[in-house]
């Protein structure tokens, strides 16, 4: 069986649920590919290895020169003959001139795949990133491999005349953590992410919330905690003392079991993020039959198939959601059947379904 490495030097045992892992993970499940990964961190530091993706093979990356393109060519150094796909992330130009190498001196034998984990944030101003690229750094992309974007729209943005072979290819979520709902879902609104972050904008939301009455509703709001963002919640809840039993600060969990049953019992996800590539929150919620209320990017938009499935408004604009809000909790906006939603996400967003597209892309 061929085998595929994916490089991704800085990985943490978190990274093993994204896409990094998840894509040679399913990659293996579906007898694809014999699945390798490879951080620099150490091995009894994974956990995820044994529980959620079992079955793909560790092989670490050793942090011999403090310098992630001279160690990534050194590994491949000791490695190239048995390796038949590598997968790498944001390609600068150092990564593909490594790739060129190995492919010359492997006679095309190996095949690079770089995920560019772009967001339509990248081309702001007009500002293409790849137009200004000299035609020698051109030359070069075109020969190192397949590039894939997260999004249709990001994939539009591309000059094509430069990445010859981008291709678009969604994140997904992973089935074996998707369930059949055998309850109706509760009155509950959600959202995951990094709070007080700048990039997920959680002050849009709490301004939102601080403008509906939540009537029956509740709200949980899971994830890591920015330190200086704590006394920005007890503001929050000085303002609106009402919200003190409705609006839930959970925290981070770290365990998707649990994760997972917030996914279960909510009608409503909310992200208001500034920018995404392609948020695996998106699918993941859409797998368990959320609505999904998100700011307006192209991730966004696609995820709930033009607004079929969702909801979009403009960056930072709190009256919008908190319209919104209101107008689905008080029935004014019906829901689609989450039936439809989750079977909608289970043809799409599925990590099989993908990975086999991705194998397509390789093999064909």
């Amino acid at each position: 069986m061929k085998k595929f490495y994916c490089l991704f030097p800085h990985g943490k045992n978190i990274h093993l649920i994204k896409d990094v892992g998840m894509i040679p993970y399913t990659l293996h499940k579906e007898k694809l590919y014999e699945a390798h990964i490879s951080f620099y961190e150490q091995e009894e530091n994974l956990p995820s290895l044994k529980t959620d993706v079992n079955g793909l093979i560790y092989d670490r990356i050793k942090n011999f020169f403090s310098n992630d393109d001279i160690d990534t060519f050194f590994f491949l150094l000791t490695r190239f003959w048995k390796i038949d796909v590598l997968m790498m992330f944001h390609p600068s130009f150092k990564k593909v001139l490594i790739a060129c190498f190995f492919k010359i001196i492997t006679f095309n034998r190996i095949k690079f795949y770089f995920k560019l984990d772009m967001s339509e944030k990248t081309f702001e101003n007009d500002q293409n990133p790849v137009s200004s690229m000299s035609e020698l750094r051109k030359f070069f992309y075109r020969k190192a491999g397949l590039f894939t974007v997260e999004t249709n729209k990001v994939k539009d943005l591309l000059d094509e005349s430069s990445f010859v072979n981008v291709k678009y290819l969604p994140n997904g979520f992973n089935n074996e953590s998707s369930c059949q709902i055998n309850s109706q879902k509760k009155n509950i609104i959600l959202t995951v992410g990094r709070i007080g972050s700048f990039e997920k904008d959680t002050d849009t939301l709490l301004r939102a919330l601080s403008n509906v009455d939540l009537q029956n509703w509740e709200v949980n709001i899971v994830g890591p905690i920015e330190t200086e963002y704590h006394e920005n919640i007890t503001q929050f809840y000085r303002s609106n003392p009402l919200l003190l039993e409705k609006v839930k600060f959970i925290g981070n969990i770290s365990d998707r079991k649990i994760l997972n049953e917030y996914y279960k019992e909510a009608k409503v996800f909310v992200l208001t993020s500034r920018f995404e590539s392609f948020g695996l929150v998106y699918a993941e919620a859409l797998s368990q039959g959320c609505y999904i209320i998100s700011t307006r990017l192209a991730p966004a938009y696609e995820i709930t198939s033009g607004e079929k499935y969702g909801f979009l408004f403009d960056i930072a604009d709190d009256a919008a959601l908190s319209s919104k809000l209101s107008d689905v909790i008080s029935g004014k906006d019906t829901l689609p059947e989450y039936q439809k939603i989750m079977s909608f996400a289970n043809t799409n967003y599925d990590w099989s379904v993908i990975v086999r597209k991705l194998h397509s892309m390789l093999e064909g």
